[in-house]
């Protein structure tokens, strides 16, 4: 049964489709500095938000190490001083390494090593508590990565309630050898814990099943920055005593308080809920499972897709009623539901539905007319999967298609043709994430995901050549497109899981300006844009591993709006989880 558990900031909202340029808009206007909590059920109540303060435990802390080694390999496990009896010292100017992005270190190769621990050992140094792997190796390099997670994202550690964040080492290809069994008892020690400061838990696998391989996770009591040194077959990992996460401005209230004109409509936990003059309206009160909404454009009809309860989200119907939630009626059933777009016109509405039996599902186009009804499969059963379909003014409509293998495409249908766009720049790319076209037409902003996992961020026009684009960094995500053409985008400089280092662009023909920058323990996540700026979603808190460049969003979330004219954010919403369709 869904249950509204939503607790809000009473503000105003506003809900954009492209029609909403077509009309004049209200004029916003400030918005009081208070708080007013609305319920949506007796029993709902205000949930403060998520921080993003990591709380210390004691540095006495004793969690027993484990590993999973052959069970008849090596003697009972000791626990030994560091082979020199004295704690390294980080090399000249490595302090300056300190942060929170994914670190490889030792041979850039995909040669196996084979060595033998010696000792592992969790020390008080003079730069900060270390975590020391000495090795005596035998052949190859020795390598690995060091990720720094959320306490969430860990595998290993059986109690993540006394850390705040946790170091994993990961050394792939350590062959499993005489001299890797050698190394069990190093690797099953129990440590103490009471002369290091944050170092509060280690966990140890190293599965016999595999043929390589070994990985650590260390329980820290605070989202610390980390450093790495390997000299002398020793791995040095030290961490600072101190944070160094920088501001979150996209999470920090500042300025006049703005308030968008329109109400914004949004789904979570399977509802459909409308925010409007500090009110909170659900849409549908049924215990089926609404998803994926579009409002028309004339804002007055709002498409979505539900489903029953018991059946995945994806295998419901496409339904349609009025924006305050009256007059529902039943507009498509063909087997599934997802992803619906209205025509430029508002006489029809684009959807994508399941025709494979099973997950993972592979999607065909379909349009629908709003007055009769009438239902149209638009692509055929070929080698793409269609999902994302945005209308264009030419009545043609762009889906972001799929294959076997992974292999992403940009699909432009018009009436019975289908054209591949960009295959030029694009092919070199193996998944595309999101495309989103300008209300005009003229502009496709491509999010195209790389092998490494990363994505780039490729301008193009209708006919698919490329304008401009975003490069060098660990992934850049498009957000939205004003109604001047502007396109704000989000930047991610490094790969790493615990901290979102963030820049937030925006992008004007060849105008790149740089609107805020910061540090965020949580995710940024659905985004649109209004006459006053940027609302955007977002969490305090990530549950996910390494980001990437399409986030799932878990946990409490907020709705803000960025004026990049005066620098003002206002937080408008706070819900008890995730939002993850905004329009």
């Amino acid at each position: 049964m869904k249950v509204l558990r939503l607790a809000v900031v009473a503000l105003l909202g506003m809900a954009l489709l492209l029609g909403c340029q077509q009309q004049a808009q209200p004029t916003p206007v400030p918005i009081p500095n208070q708080l007013t909590v609305v319920a949506l059920t007796p029993t709902a109540t205000a949930t403060p938000p998520a921080t993003a303060t990591a709380t210390p435990v004691p540095a006495t802390a004793t969690v027993p190490a484990t590993a999973t080694v052959p069970a008849t390999v090596g003697p009972s496990p000791t626990v030994g001083p560091s082979p020199t009896g004295i704690p390294p010292t980080l090399e000249p100017g490595a302090s300056e390494r300190f942060g929170y992005c994914t670190t490889e270190f030792g041979a850039n190769t995909n040669e196996r090593f084979a060595a033998r621990l010696s000792d592992m050992a969790v020390v008080r140094g003079a730069a900060g508590d270390q975590f020391i792997l000495s090795f005596a190796p035998v052949r190859g390099q020795i390598s690995g990565v060091v990720e720094c997670l959320s306490p969430a994202a860990a595998t290993l550690l059986s109690d993540t309630s006394v850390v705040s964040s946790v170091l994993r080492i990961t050394l792939p290809l350590w062959q499993h050898d005489e001299n890797w069994a050698a190394s069990a008892a190093i690797l099953a020690q129990a440590f103490q814990f009471d002369a290091t400061q944050h170092i509060v838990a280690v966990q140890v696998q190293s599965n016999s099943d595999a043929s390589a391989g070994a990985t650590i996770e260390i329980g820290l009591d605070a989202a610390l920055p980390f450093a790495v040194d390997i000299r002398n077959n020793q791995v040095t990992i030290t961490l600072a005593d101190t944070s160094t996460l920088g501001a979150d401005p996209l999470g920090t209230e500042q300025g006049t308080r703005r308030a968008p004109a329109q109400a914004v409509i949004f789904e979570r936990d399977g509802d459909l809920l409308r925010f409007e003059s500090g009110n909170v309206i659900a849409l549908s009160t049924t215990l089926t499972l609404e998803s994926d909404v579009a409002l028309s454009p004339n804002r007055r009809q709002v498409a979505f897709c539900r489903a029953a309860t018991d059946a995945l989200p994806e295998q419901g119907a496409l339904w349609l009623s009025d924006l305050d939630g009256g007059n529902e009626r039943l507009l498509a059933d063909v087997g599934g539901c997802a992803d619906p777009a209205w025509t430029f016109g508002g006489d029809a509405v684009w959807f994508v539905a399941p025709w494979s039996n099973s997950p993972p599902f592979s999607y065909r186009l379909w349009q629908v007319g709003v007055r009769d009804g009438a239902t149209n499969a638009v692509s055929p059963l070929d080698e793409w999967s269609r999902r994302q379909p945005q209308s264009l003014p030419n009545g043609a409509v762009l889906t972001v298609g799929s294959a076997e293998g992974g292999r992403g495409a940009l699909l432009l249908h018009n009436g019975a043709t289908t054209t591949v766009l960009g295959q030029n720049v694009l092919g070199g790319y193996p998944q595309i994430g999101r495309a989103l076209a300008t209300a005009d037409g003229t502009q496709i902003a491509v999010e195209a995901i790389r092998a490494d996992g990363g994505a780039d961020l490729l301008i193009l026009n209708p006919s698919g050549v490329e304008r401009s684009r975003v490069a060098g960094a660990w992934w850049v995500r498009p957000l939205a497109w004003s109604s001047d053409g502007t396109l704000y985008y989000l930047r991610v400089s490094c790969r790493g899981g615990l901290v979102l280092a963030y820049e937030l662009h925006s992008l004007a023909g060849t105008t790149d300006t740089l609107l805020a920058e910061g540090d965020t323990l949580g995710d940024i996540g659905a985004a649109i844009t209004s006459d006053e700026g940027l609302l955007y979603i977002r969490t305090a808190q990530s549950t996910s591993g390494i980001r990437g460049p399409q986030p799932t969003l878990s946990g409490p979330s907020e709705l803000w709006l960025f004026d990049a004219q005066t620098q003002s954010r206002t937080r408008l919403l706070l819900a008890t989880d995730a939002i993850n369709t905004l329009q």
